[in-house]
């Protein structure tokens, strides 16, 4: 009786998950490429260049490893 939502979750549910996350962090990362390579081309320092990318970063100070295995800050209290 289990074993089919079990199957269904791991079949089809977890992996299109998988595949949003993944698409999510393609499109933060172009964007950012994208971003460095404007500044450069504005012929600003690469230091500056550097710290503007930081400084707008989205996924600054997110751990994606803690996001993604949620049992670790249960194990952690």
């Amino acid at each position: 009786m289990i074993l089919r939502p079990l199957l269904k979750f791991l079949l089809f549910h977890l992996p299109r998950l998988l595949f949003q996350v993944a698409g999510l962090l393609r499109v933060i990362n172009r964007g950012k490429r994208a971003f460095r390579k404007g500044l450069k081309a504005e012929g600003l320092p690469e230091e500056v260049v550097e710290e503007l990318v930081k400084e707008f970063d989205p996924l600054e100070g997110v751990n994606l490893r803690e996001l993604m295995n949620p049992t670790r800050k249960l194990r952690e209290r």
